[in-house]
């Protein structure tokens, strides 16, 4: 009878276990970068808000996720009223992110995502890079799920390249420096087993369930998931296929003559829009 009776309790279990897994629906993410990071002159600070929010959707089931940004309304001037600074050269600046829109193939491990830059659309196809993850049993609760932390080491071109800004404190004073190895900053993930399906926002995957939390370098740029819907339009879970081909290497190095042709003219590199 005892035997009976703690077979039947493990079968409870693993039912109720089940039950409370999700393997498909919708997650809503807000990601909140710290522009003063991002810019150190002080008169420049005092004309825009020290943190710039944004909203995003990742769209999930075991075989594909999408996640894009949310569309928003448009935003005023960060430079408006600012004394007559809110031109330079016959340009008005706003500091908003690319939209992106990153669909990724899970069983086949390979993604394609989207990005409208400068009046010109980009198809970055590529396989998933796995992050060499280190684990840890700290957790806290985000979104009403309780997840476990994880935690790696990138670059900060990677941190601008991949999910758009936050690092930036690693150029050379000169042209002519000789290369300088890339300074490494932690990134910090927070992960919940109770959606165990590999996804995660822009291109962080590869934990045994989905992530809710990305923190880059203490805060510059942290994106976290704020509710979770069962609902979703299973026709948004679609690849995209808009823009120039090419891998992310490719895009990488077209972003960094994008950037130094800006630098040269006066810009302010990949982090804002400049409208004529």
């Amino acid at each position: 009878m005892r035997k009976i009776f703690l077979t039947a309790t493990v079968l409870l279990v693993a039912m109720i276990t089940s039950i409370a897994q999700v393997k498909e629906g919708k997650l809503i993410f807000e990601r909140k970068i710290n522009m003063y990071k991002m810019i150190t002159d002080p008169e420049m600070r005092t004309r825009i808000p020290e943190f710039r929010t944004e909203k995003f959707e990742l769209i999930f089931n075991e075989q594909a996720s999408m996640f894009k940004t949310i569309p928003e309304e448009e935003a005023p001037d960060p430079f408006a009223n600012s004394g007559g600074g809110g031109d330079r050269g016959g340009m008005r600046f706003a500091f908003r992110m690319p939209e992106t829109a990153t669909y990724t193939d899970i069983p086949n491990q390979m993604q394609y995502e989207s990005r409208s830059l400068f009046e010109k659309d980009f198809l970055i196809v590529d396989s998933l890079k796995p992050n060499n993850w280190k684990l840890s049993d700290e957790t806290k609760t985000i979104a009403s799920y309780v997840c476990k932390k994880a935690t790696t080491m990138i670059t900060p071109q990677q941190m601008n390249v991949r999910f758009g800004g936050g690092g930036g404190r690693n150029r050379n004073n000169t042209d002519t420096a000789a290369p300088v190895k890339p300074k490494e900053v932690e990134l910090v993930v927070w992960y919940t087993e109770s959606i165990p399906v590999s996804v995660g926002p822009d291109t962080y995957s590869g934990l045994p369930g989905a992530i809710l939390e990305v923190n880059n370098d203490n805060g510059s740029n942290v994106i976290t998931a704020t509710e979770y819907t069962a609902k979703y339009a299973a026709k948004e879970l679609k690849q995209p296929t808009k823009g120039d081909k090419m891998n992310r290497a490719q895009f990488t190095e077209s972003m960094k003559k994008i950037m130094e042709e800006m630098q040269r003219g006066g810009g302010m590199g990949g982090r804002i829009r400049i409208n004529q």
